[in-house]
Order: C-alpha cells, then structure tokens, then sequence
C-alpha cells in the first residue's frame, strides 16, 4: 500500500478543523503509483475540484484491490474506490459521490442537461464490447463517438450568460445581433461537471486502449470530439488524476475476453517511463506547443 506520488493531501483553508477524507484507488503495476481505473479518478476528480472551492481536506492512497488494508475489513469494504471518513466508509461509486455531495455541498459540480446524459450514454459500452470481441468491426464505436460528437459540436455559450449545450433556444432579430456563441470547454459549460468526471476517465481509456490493443484510432474529423478532449488536456484537475497510458494498456490487457500481449511485451511496457496521450490532432484542434 503507497501514496500516489508525494504526500497526497489537499487542504482546503476553512477546513482546518474538519476530519480528513481518506479515498483509496487502485495500485499501479509498483504497487505504488495510481493504476488505471476509471471510476477512482473519477471519485479522485471530485474530491480535488471539493478541496479546490475550500470544502473538505483529503489524502489518497493506493491499494492492491487483491491485498485489502485492514481499515477496510474493518468496515466491510472490498472494492475501490473506497471512501473513509471516520466511521464511515464506502466501496459503491454511487454511494461515494453522494455521501461527498452530502457532506460537502457545492464546488460547482451540479448540472442538469438530459440532452448531456443521452450523448453520452451509449460510447462507453461500445468501447467495452469492441475491445472484448473477436470481431474488428469498430462501427458501433464509431456510431457512438459521433452522437457525443454532434452534441458537443452543439454546445455553445452565448457571452451574455444564456444556456450552454441548449440547441432548442431560439433568438430573435435582436438577439442575434447582440449576441456572441462560442463553444463551451466542457459537457455542460466552461466548469467541469459531476459529468465531466464521469466521462473524461472513460474517453481516455477508450482512447489509449483501443489505439493500443486494437490498433484503433478516434476519427481525427470529430472536432468537437477532439476539442473538448483539449480542454481536459489543459485541466490541472484531469491531468493530476489521469493515469499514465501503460497503466491504462495494462489495466485492460488483465481484463477477461480483451486482445493480450505478449510476457515480453508486457513487462516492457510495465518498465517504461510513464507517458500520457494529452495529444490532440492539429487537423482537430489548435495545439499549443510549449518549448521546455
């Protein structure tokens, strides 16, 4: 059991006096470093956006799912993510989100947009089933890709505050001319969302590990797509939660029914120095390249 990089805890000013959240995700192939799971970033996303706005103070530590910490047999827990706090704990992704909405409300991360919610519904699945299966037919996968594409292609925010992802509000005349649209960053705005962090993990899985076990590439003419993918890229909060791509590769190379490689090829990549797919097609979007 080991902590994710240096001493993993975020505090937030006016909440000195609060007892710590301890959140557990699961180990990389060290044991030390964060593996691939979409579900513990997410939860990992949620807490440091919380701590960000002053709400709560958190540590992360990660776990060999396999070799459970005593703290979790001690309160029934078995899987992760797992949240503790104090006396309480808990090991199911939608009992975690609420207890931290519960116990520590605000942060921005609300929405409601049930065009949202239907885009992206189905890509995760078919990513889950493309993987999995012996046929190489990605056009389901794609089929889902574009849906969530033509929403975010979409979803505009107009400069004087009215709704963003909203494509049944009309303008007139007047509206049109004092009125800007620009593409909003994200899902449901320009602020991550509770849907943001649900989608992100699981559109960066899709991306490195389609393209790795399967030799599948996202259609570089999805520039919405692409573009909202740039805007995560650039998040402190998504690249600090983000898993390298060889945990991703090897996270699902280990699940049942998926393509495997090689002993040899394995423990090549289990030895490379971690690197993260924040690329973007420049056909796509505009790419900033800063010289180090």
């Amino acid at each position: 059991m080991g902590s994710v990089g240096q001493p993993p805890v975020v505090v937030g000013a006016t909440a000195a006096a609060r007892e710590e959240v301890t959140v557990y995700i699961k180990a990389g192939v060290d044991g030390e470093r964060m593996g691939a799971c979409p579900f513990c970033q997410r939860v990992f996303m949620v807490l440091l956006i919380k701590s960000q706005h002053n709400l709560l103070r958190f540590k992360v530590i990660t776990v060999n799912p396999a070799k459970p910490p005593p703290e979790f047999k001690a309160l029934g827990l078995k899987h992760v993510p797992a949240l503790i706090q104090g006396d309480d704990g808990y090991d199911a992704l939608d009992d975690i989100i609420q207890y931290i909405d519960t116990k520590f409300p605000g942060g921005g991360l609300e929405y409601n947009s049930p065009d949202a919610d239907l885009a992206t519904k189905d890509f995760f699945s078919k990513f889950c089933f493309y993987i999995k299966a012996v046929n190489q037919d990605p056009s389901k996968l794609d089929q889902a890709l574009e849906k969530l594409n033509n929403f975010l292609e979409k979803c505009t925010l107009i400069t004087n505050g009215v709704t963003n992802g909203d494509t049944n509000h009309q303008h007139n005349g007047d509206e049109e001319d004092n009125h800007q649209e620009a593409p909003v960053q994200y899902m449901c705005g320009n602020h991550l969302t509770h849907l943001d962090c649900e989608v992100l993990p699981k559109l960066q899985h899709l991306r490195v590990a389609a393209k790795a076990l399967k030799d599948y590439d996202i259609p570089t003419n999805l520039r919405g797509f692409w573009r909202y993918l740039h805007a995560a890229y650039t998040h402190p909060v998504f690249v600090k939660t983000c898993p390298c791509d060889q945990e991703i590769i090897l996270h699902w190379h280990d699940r049942p029914e998926t393509p495997k490689l090689s002993h040899k090829k394995h423990s090549v990549i289990a030895k490379e120095k971690p690197k993260y797919s924040f690329d973007v097609p420049v056909r796509a979007s505009v790419v900033t390249i800063i010289d180090e």
